[in-house]
């Protein structure tokens, strides 16, 4: 899966979908869409990185994937074996499996993407201008329910639309390697 697989468009066009056609006012700047190709790990292979203010909040790759599942204790014999782990049991994801996500956004109302049971699908919608101020205020209570890195868009979408107050919780978490 390259860059120029990604939901069916090149990756500059999706960049320029997500990051400047969707996303939010109050998050212009803040939230950027990242993609570095490795080419020695064979084929299309890269990761794709959200970041906020510039810090990592996701990394999506199979390798990426296989290697955080492994440090988590499950066991990934070769790289296809991530997605014989449940996806509602991890929160590691592919590069194929955020192509099917960004898909599926873009293919359905935004109602439905903020309440999808995929959290790559939450991320998308979190952030898309579509989502106003009277939908944040219904999803505040919902924050604590998803992934921790999830939180992190959630927290900064809603304080930069001053549906909470700036300053509680940290927006900018970020990942390890």
């Amino acid at each position: 899966m390259g860059c120029g697989d990604l939901a069916e468009g090149s990756w500059k066009g999706m960049k320029k979908f997500l990051e400047k056609d969707r996303l939010c006012e109050a998050l212009q700047g803040r939230v950027q869409y990242d993609f570095t190709w490795y080419p020695a790990f064979g084929g299309n292979s890269g990761i794709y990185t959200i970041l906020l203010d510039r810090k990592v909040v996701k990394k999506f790759g199979t390798g990426y994937a296989c290697r955080m599942l492994t440090r988590k204790g499950f066991e990934i014999a070769h790289l296809d074996a991530v997605h014989k782990v449940p996806i509602e049991s991890r929160d590691e994801y592919t590069d194929f499996e955020l192509s099917i996500a960004l898909r599926d956004y873009r293919r359905q109302s935004i109602d439905l993407s903020i309440a999808s049971d995929n959290p790559m699908i939450r991320m998308f919608a979190i952030v898309d201008r579509r989502i106003g101020k009277r939908r944040l205020e219904k999803l505040k209570d919902e924050i604590e329910q998803q992934p921790e890195w999830l939180r992190v868009l959630y927290l900064a979408r809603m304080q930069a639309e001053g549906v909470i107050p700036s300053g509680g919780e940290e927006a900018c978490g970020g990942e390890a390697d």
